[in-house]
């Protein structure tokens, strides 16, 4: 099964540039003392993470016929967005603390563990990567 994809790469460095994106613009509205800004930058962030994902994801299957029920892209969301987020407060943008990150790093990782046992799961209803129906009709 083929893991790293042209469509996760696309994804990876689209992720990196909006994950950039949003600390900075986080970093201004926690500056400004904006929670209205600081919960809307957070939707949005949220909601086109989510839009990408499924976007490349959709593209990824199609092209590759990959069934990993999206755990590369989490997998590739989770080190991107610790890894920003601790570069961001390690910068100076001191928009979350260090406990704060650390939180959310355990409690996403917890949330990231039950994802890859389903992967693993459905990854052992396949065969290198095709659904076994599709092999032996």
């Amino acid at each position: 099964m083929k893991s790293l994809t042209i469509r996760l790469g696309q994804f990876a460095i689209s992720a990196l540039v909006l994950t950039v994106l949003f600390r900075y613009v986080l970093n201004l509205c926690i500056g400004a003392n904006s929670l209205m800004g600081t919960i809307s930058c957070s939707i949005v962030y949220a909601c086109l993470m989510f839009l990408l994902g499924w976007y490349f994801g959709k593209k990824d299957a199609v092209e590759n016929d990959i069934h990993d029920i999206g755990f590369r892209f989490h997998l590739v969301t989770y080190i991107l967005s610790l890894g920003v987020g601790y570069g961001a407060y390690f910068m100076g943008w001191y928009t979350e603390s260090l406990a704060v990150m650390a939180i959310t790093a355990i409690s996403w990782g917890v949330g990231l563990a039950v994802h890859c046992v389903f992967f693993l799961i459905e990854w052992k209803k396949t065969i290198k990567g095709y659904a076994k129906n599709e092999i032996f009709p």
